[in-house]
C-alpha cells in the first residue's frame, strides 16, 4: 500500500496558530512561517523526502487554506500529501486520531510529528526499523522550556512538567504510534498526546521505546527561537 520505509506514514500536526509569534506573522499559521526562503513545514517535508518517505498526511487547523497555499509549491517531487483540516482544535492526540481516520490511509503505524519543530540527524532512518511504539528524544542543556522525559533501559517512564531546568532529555515531538492505539479514540475527542495519551498507554502497560538523537534541534515557537531560524537553516538545512 505504501512506498514509505516499512509502510510508515508521517502525520504532521500543522494546525498551530503560534500565539507567541503571531504578532510577527499575523496572517500565517505557524508551520507556514518563512525560514531561509521556504515555509518551515517545507523543510520538514524535504527531510522526509530525503529519507525516502513518499506519502504524508498534514493535519491543518488555523488558516488551513493559507497553509496549503504557502506550502504546496515546496512539496518535494514525487511526494503525495493528503490534507486534513480540523474543524475545531482537538489537541495533539485528538488531532492525530482525527487526521489518521480522515486521511483514508490505513498503515500499521503512524509517524506523528509536530510541524513547528525540526530535528536534524539520523532518526528518519532509525525509526522505521523500531518495532512497536517509539518516540524520539533529544539531550539538551536546559529542559526548562520544554519539560523533560524519563526513560529506563531505553523505555519511556514518564513526561515531567516544564518546571526546574538543567540538562536532560526532552521530547522532540516525533512519535511512532501503532494505528490501533489511535483507532480507539472517539471522533472529535480533544486530548493531548503528551499529557493524556502517553500516560494512559504507560498505565495500561504499553511499552514505548526512546530513540535518542544528537542532531540539532529547533522549535520556532518563540520570537527568540524564530530569530535564530535562518542561521539554523544555514548550518543544518542547506
Amino acid at each position: 500500500m505504501s512506498t514509505n520505509p516499512n509502510g510508515l506514514i508521517p502525520l504532521i500536526l500543522a494546525g498551530g496558530r503560534g500565539t507567541r509569534i503571531g504578532h510577527l506573522y499575523p496572517d500565517l499559521p505557524k508551520p507556514a512561517v518563512p525560514v531561509a526562503g521556504k515555509p518551515f513545514l517545507g523543510w520538514i517535508l524535504a527531510q522526509l523526502a530525503k529519507a525516502e518517505f513518499r506519502q504524508a498526511v498534514i493535519s491543518s487547523g488555523y488558516r488551513s487554506a493559507e497553509l496549503l497555499r504557502q506550502v504546496e509549491p515546496f512539496i518535494p517531487a514525487g511526494m503525495e500529501i493528503r490534507w486534513v483540516a480540523e474543524e475545531i482544535p482537538l489537541g495533539t492526540g485528538g488531532g492525530s486520531a482525527w487526521a489518521a481516520k480522515q486521511s483514508g490511509w490505513r498503515p500499521e503505524t503512524w509517524l506523528v510529528m509536530n510541524g513547528d519543530s525540526y530535528l536534524a540527524g539520523t532518526w528518519p532512518r532509525k525509526i522505521p526499523c523500531i518495532q512497536g511504539a517509539a518516540l524520539v528524544a533529544r539531550e539538551v542543556s536546559d529542559t526548562g522550556r520544554f519539560g523533560r522525559l524519563e526513560e529506563r533501559a531505553g523505555k519511556l517512564v514518564r513526561f515531567s512538567e516544564k518546571t526546574g531546568g538543567g540538562a536532560g532529555l526532552i521530547n522532540a515531538g516525533i512519535y511512532r504510534i501503532p494505528s490501533g492505539w489511535l483507532d480507539v479514540l472517539a471522533d472529535g475527542s480533544r486530548v493531548s498526546m503528551e499529557t493524556d495519551l502517553f500516560p494512559a498507554w504507560l498505565q495500561e502497560g504499553k511499552e514505548v521505546t526512546v530513540v535518542r538523537e544528537t542532531g540539532a534541534f529547533l522549535d520556532i515557537g518563540t520570537p527568540e527561537s524564530l530569530a535564530s531560524a535562518n542561521e539554523f537553516a544555514r548550518l543544518h538545512l542547506s
